[in-house]
């Protein structure tokens, strides 16, 4: 499968969700009909009360109606999968909840895998194989049934502040084995439906990359030892090395969709923004070898950006948990389809002319469809 110390936001900064108010507001109905009540009343209240069981019936007939169409439909694509990003954290700040309707969405596509892109374990890592933060974090928190799928990873920038050979090796996978995580990889999936008949000829191919160390700002004198760079060796030769093989994978790849996955940001309104090192290196690659979308976390929310400069749809689904940090409108020429500052994660349909993203909030709202067609 193999392919060729960071400043903080401040908790107050960040928004929670509000717990659900449930039963609120019904405490009318819960108190004893008064003694001088007539019958007048009594027989009002209760055509009333069965007007609103009556509607709320109806009401859940028809969105569960709804969504079961809604799945029906989404089932014909022979390969289905979730993106998250940037959740580590132990289960808080929404996390859970995150998970819960990943879970959901999950059940109802019956998901081949899940990808992480990066910042799996915050603030600074794993630091070592007995870290409570891998149970905490991720086996603890993802437990629905249809999560217990591959999960297909990258490194993120608070990754490499921990022990980044323990993330990429085996020992994480041997407490739960659908962990995998490597710098650089391809993954690829036919797209051929169960009633097609001898060899599939179109297919997808995933192309992970390990972005942070394009990023200058972690090599700074004052950065550069709180990063984990064992095993880049010299990053100069490390980067040439990717972008070759990178080049090299995509120009011969005859994958019907191609898609690259990484931490960092290439286009974003977040509060980072751009990353100019991707926008300089890794951008040209991808829109001189016709890929279809690029997939990233690091900006905590959830975007989607089609330029008309640029022939790649840009991604961001990095809202696994900590949120609410800011998204700006920009201009028009930013291309911004669609953003939301907050948490959630993506679900993605495939078929061999069809392509489906749906952004889903941590309330199990449908915020936004993408689709796309060969």
């Amino acid at each position: 499968m193999a392919l060729f110390g960071t400043k903080t936001v401040p908790d107050e900064e960040v928004g929670l969700l509000q717990p659900s108010v449930g039963e609120a507001g019904n405490d009318r109905a819960k108190r004893p009909l008064s003694l001088a009540a007539t019958t007048i009343t009594a027989t009002l209240v209760g055509f009333l009360v069965g007007c609103v069981v009556s509607l709320y019936v109806f009401g859940q007939y028809d969105s569960e109606t709804s969504a079961l169409k809604a799945v029906v439909g989404r089932q014909t694509y022979p390969l289905n999968f979730l993106v998250v990003g940037d959740w580590g954290r132990e289960g808080e700040f929404n996390q859970t909840m995150v998970a819960e309707q990943m879970g959901r969405v999950g059940r109802q596509l019956k998901i081949n895998f899940v990808v992480s892109v990066g910042d799996n374990f915050y603030q600074a890592g794993l630091k070592g194989p007995n870290d409570p933060k891998f149970q905490n974090s991720f086996s603890k928190v993802y437990t629905a049934r249809s999560l217990q799928t591959p999960w297909y990873s990258v490194l993120g920038n608070h990754d490499y502040l921990g022990d980044t050979l323990l993330q990429i090796g085996d020992a994480l996978t041997k407490k739960d084995n659908r962990w995998f995580c490597d710098r650089s990889y391809l993954l690829k999936h036919n797209l051929c439906g169960p009633s097609h008949t001898g060899h599939c000829h179109k297919f997808v191919e995933f192309f992970f990359i390990d972005t942070t160390p394009f990023v200058d700002k972690y090599w700074s004198p004052e950065q550069k030892r709180t990063f984990d760079w064992r095993g880049i060796g010299h990053r100069q030769t490390y980067l040439d090395t990717q972008l070759e093989k990178l080049n090299s994978g995509l120009s011969s790849s005859s994958a019907t969709w191609k898609i690259v996955i990484g931490h960092h940001t290439i286009r974003s309104l977040g509060r980072h923004g751009d990353t100019h090192e991707m926008v300089k290196q890794v951008l040209p690659i991808l829109e001189k070898l016709k890929v279809d979308m690029y997939l990233n976390g690091h900006d905590h929310c959830l975007e989607h950006i089609k330029r008309e400069d640029s022939t790649v749809h840009f991604v961001t689904s990095g809202a696994g948990s900590k949120s609410f940090q800011g998204l700006r409108q920009g201009k028009p020429e930013d291309g911004l389809q669609f953003g939301y500052d907050g948490q959630g994660f993506i679900s993605v349909s495939m078929a061999a002319q069809d392509l489906r993203i749906d952004f889903h909030d941590a309330l199990g709202h449908k915020l936004h469809q993408l689709t796309l067609h060969k």
